[in-house]
């Protein structure tokens, strides 16, 4: 949002009649010789009034009328001044110097603020309504459906790619090239249908990945856990084999927990087992 933009468009404006009118003025000082290029006769010269003549401009020319439309593709509300007035630090009390005031209202066309565009004829409806959808995009997949994408020209292609923030359609779009009728256009339907078949791909693709990582993880941590237990199985298995060869030896129970740090009732009941 630019706030200086009736100040803009009023200079554009006067930019461009200032263009002509200055066209205006070296022909007619071509017509009187006063300045090097092609010769032009006309009796309108020599017949010229004082005015015409200080004015370097025929009193019947005329200028062509300029119009000057300020496009917002933003997605922001504008909140910006609608017309010179809007940005002019007006006395409250000097009512009569205001009414002087000449303002200049501008031609302002705010994309966000129009839902239909049944108004345009050209390929510029398809683009102001796909530039209406870019922060919804089930809303941009559903319009694409429409038939009137199928078959779009290059200009209005790069466009809506540009305005969505699709770089894929801009480096694939040849592969959606086709012919309606006579003339080539490209199929942007169905380049959104492959596009979203391709993310969709990908995204099974990343969790297939994911999903065999996550299981590598959930298989070391579980066969840890299963070794830390067959491990410890093992320890006990031995300690008991220790401790029945020791009693079969004669080794008091006193004497085996003092050498193997161990509860005296696991040695009592290894003891009741061997018996």
């Amino acid at each position: 949002i630019d706030y200086s933009m009736p100040v803009r468009c009023m200079g554009y404006d006067a930019a461009e009649y200032h263009r002509q009118l200055k066209a205006k003025k070296r022909r007619w000082n071509l017509m009187n010789g006063r300045q090097k290029g092609p010769c032009i006769t006309s009796g309108a010269v020599s017949a010229a009034t004082s005015h015409e003549k200080l004015s370097g401009i025929l009193k019947t020319d005329r200028l062509q009328p300029v119009y000057t439309v300020c496009l917002y593709s933003g997605t922001d509300p504008w909140d910006g001044p609608r017309t010179l007035s809007d940005m002019m630090a007006f006395h409250p009390n000097d009512n009569y110097l205001r009414f002087l005031f000449r303002d200049y209202p501008l031609n302002l066309f705010c994309v966000n603020e129009h839902s239909g565009f049944d108004e345009f004829h050209t390929d510029l409806r398809q683009l102001f309504r796909a530039m209406n959808c870019r922060k919804d995009k089930q809303k941009l997949t559903e319009l694409m459906g429409d038939n009137l994408y199928s078959h779009l020209n290059e200009d209005t292609w790069d466009a809506i790619a540009v305005m969505t923030d699709n770089a894929a359609l801009l480096q694939n779009k040849e592969a959606f090239r086709n012919t309606y009728g006579n003339q080539e256009g490209f199929d942007m339907c169905q380049a959104l249908d492959e596009l979203m078949a391709d993310k969709m791909n990908e995204g099974i693709l990343i969790g297939k990945r994911e999903g065999k990582h996550e299981g590598i993880l959930i298989g070391k941590r579980e066969g840890k856990h299963e070794g830390i237990l067959l491990e410890k199985q093992n320890s006990e298995a031995k300690i008991r084999t220790i401790i029945s060869n020791m009693l079969a030896g004669g080794v008091s129970c006193e004497n085996i927990c003092r050498f193997l740090e161990c509860d005296p009732s696991f040695v009592e009941q290894i003891r009741e087992s061997i018996q």
